[in-house]
């Protein structure tokens, strides 16, 4: 179960199911605008796999940044061994602000 999981990183957990993506996980996508609410467990969920669509920052980014999920599945900048989800479209200059990504999965940060 979550609640508003709406622009937060997305991955499948062990039991296949999906939930927000904790620090530098291997990321399936990002949670659609249509997943605002509570989300019960076993409900459908939209999320988005490619191209450019919304994230929520959990620090500040710099446009062109690659960006990886925090431990509560928002995006910060990756960092060493962190997955790459993609790539910022805009700068945020702080936490909880919704920016524009290029959606890549671009594996793991060097």
């Amino acid at each position: 179960a979550m609640t508003d999981p709406a622009f937060f990183i997305a991955k499948f957990n062990t039991d296949g199911g999906v939930v927000k993506a904790a620090a530098g996980d291997c990321a399936l996508g990002v949670f659609m605008p249509t997943n605002d609410g509570a989300i019960a467990q076993g409900d459908g969920v939209d999320i988005q796999v490619k191209d450019i669509g919304y994230v929520k920052t959990g620090a500040a980014i710099t446009k062109g940044a690659a960006i990886a999920a925090d431990a509560n599945g928002k995006a910060i900048p990756a960092t060493s061994g962190k997955f790459i989800v993609g790539f910022a479209l805009a700068s945020a200059a702080a936490a909880d602000e919704v920016i524009l990504m290029q959606i890549t999965k671009s594996g793991y940060q060097a």
